[in-house]
């Protein structure tokens, strides 16, 4: 893996989630500074092997409960990779046009997460590369858990959706950068347009002449 990558910045993003997967980045990085790691994507291949240990000692020794099942593993490298097209994305944007707002440059800001700077025409390549060395850790972990039969491939964004009757199954899917920026593009666009419809909607009903309600106590008798 090369200097210039969005992987550590990623992980350190989930890390701040409260969910299954923030709670693995979490584990990760704790591992990587108890075992000193050669990178944090040999923490995760450790977390998912100590997971299987775990998981295997619950169900055959009543041992205590792991994490999260082993299989989760290969999920959350699709969440990184997911963050990994985010970031880049945010990047990428951030390098077209001056994002100055409250006097933050947040352009800066960003590159202060990333740790790096290049110029706009590289991130697609750190992208790709990224991809690459996550594949192989998504390919590793499916190594460890050879009973699994039917292994979604790592894409460059996927999300697990329910479907009415249950089913979950894997959406918004991504082949490659570009096709990444478009599903980011289209969920931006859907989100705009669900926050206007929704604010004027309220603003259209609201009486600005009323009266504010008094918050005075009243005194006791």
């Amino acid at each position: 893996m090369n200097n210039f990558s969005y992987i550590d910045a990623s992980i350190s993003a989930i890390s701040s989630y409260k969910t299954r997967d923030g709670n693995i980045s979490n584990f990760t990085l704790r591992l990587a500074d108890e075992l000193q790691t050669k990178t944090l994507l040999n923490a995760i291949a450790v977390a998912h092997d100590r997971t299987v240990v775990a998981d295997t000692d619950h169900r055959f020794n009543d041992g205590e409960a792991p994490l999260c099942s082993p299989i989760a593993f290969l999920d959350y490298v699709q969440v990184i990779m997911n963050k990994v097209s985010g970031l880049a994305r945010r990047d990428m944007l951030g390098k077209r046009t001056a994002d100055f707002g409250n006097g933050i440059d947040f352009s800066q800001e960003l590159t202060d997460q990333l740790g790096f700077s290049v110029e706009p025409n590289q991130i697609a390549e750190l992208v790709d590369e990224d991809f690459r060395v996550l594949n192989n850790l998504h390919a590793y972990i499916a190594q460890g858990m050879p009973y699994l039969t039917d292994i979604a491939p790592l894409y460059y964004h996927a999300e697990n959706t329910k479907l009415d009757d249950g089913t979950w199954i894997k959406d918004n899917l991504a082949n490659d950068f570009d096709e990444a920026l478009t599903v980011f593009e289209k969920k931006s666009e859907e989100y705009r347009a669900s926050i206007t419809e929704i604010r004027q909607g309220k603003s259209a009903d609201i009486d600005f002449s009323a009266k504010s309600k008094s918050t005075k106590r009243k005194k006791a008798a």
